[in-house]
């Protein structure tokens, strides 16, 4: 069985009530709430990095198409003549934008307009993803440790940005590790076939240092079967000296004649000595 509510409560609803809607049309009239205008406002916290905390007006800003945005000199000087008390900050802007395919640009394949951005700023390379895909030999990308071994091509070689524009790219097994290079075939190969003069002398350039690495891989394997034959006669040889000092110090020789003049031969151990007779 429900209570019925005192005067006392009844009165209070009806208060509550109205303050309410009186806050209801001081929101929709564009003017603040009493009890929200006495509240003081929470001021935005820093981030970790700053002491501060920088207010941007992005009305002023200019967007460069790279990503980052530049605030506008000129009102930023106006600002700074009238004295405002606002902290600003420039914000860094690179100078490597993106090229601008909006000037006809098309793949040099299929004559695409969908040209993959990376190959174009990177590699120079008007090419769309659909033949990066389907023509591997000259676009897919090799990392420094491929390109010397498939191309036999040195380091100082391939530091030269002005022979090879290379990708740099995060590590993917680690972070803390340098980054990764990321090189275009067709550039490798290109300059390969300078290097060696045509693909087929790169072959056969590569048949060569493969087998050299063999004949020096087998000269090795035979210095160590020759060292492991002369140390096995080594410890034969020691083996049968410490048994022949051993059975000298357990028994008694018993010398006979060995068959030569002069010699004797131990029966049991195998002793040979020379025994001088003096006449009387």
């Amino acid at each position: 069985m429900s209570q019925e509510l005192t005067p006392e409560q009844v009165a209070r609803i009806a208060a509550s009530r109205r303050q309410a809607q009186e806050r209801l049309q001081q929101r929709a009239g564009g003017q603040p709430p009493a009890a929200d205008a006495e509240r003081p406002k929470p001021r935005l916290r820093g981030s970790k990095l700053s002491k501060g905390y920088y207010e941007f007006n992005l009305s002023t800003m200019r967007d460069t198409h790279a990503g980052f945005l530049e605030e506008d000199a000129a009102a930023a000087a106006a600002a700074a003549a009238a004295g405002s008390p606002e902290k600003r900050r420039r914000v860094v802007v690179s100078d490597e934008r993106l090229p601008d395919l909006d000037d006809g640009q098309a793949c040099c394949e299929c004559s695409s307009a969908d040209v993959d951005v990376v190959y174009l700023k990177v590699f120079k390379a008007a090419v769309c993803k659909a033949c990066i895909e389907k023509i591997p030999d000259r676009y897919s990308l090799l990392t420094k440790t491929e390109a010397k071994d498939d191309y036999l091509l040195t380091d100082s070689e391939l530091r030269d940005r002005a022979l090879f524009p290379v990708w740099e790219k995060p590590n993917p097994h680690k972070s803390t590790w340098n980054n990764m290079l990321l090189y275009l075939r067709r550039d490798l190969e290109a300059f390969a076939v300078k290097k060696w003069g045509s693909l087929e002398a790169l072959d056969g350039e590569f048949e060569r240092r493969v087998e050299e690495k063999r004949a020096r891989k087998e000269k090795k394997y035979q210095r160590s079967v020759a060292d492991l034959r002369r140390r096995t006669r080594a410890e034969e040889w020691e083996k049968a000296r410490r048994e022949r000092l051993k059975l000298e110090s357990e028994h008694e020789h018993a010398f006979e004649d060995s068959g030569n003049d002069g010699e004797q031969r131990c029966s049991a151990c195998g002793l040979v000595i020379e025994v001088e007779e003096f006449g009387l």
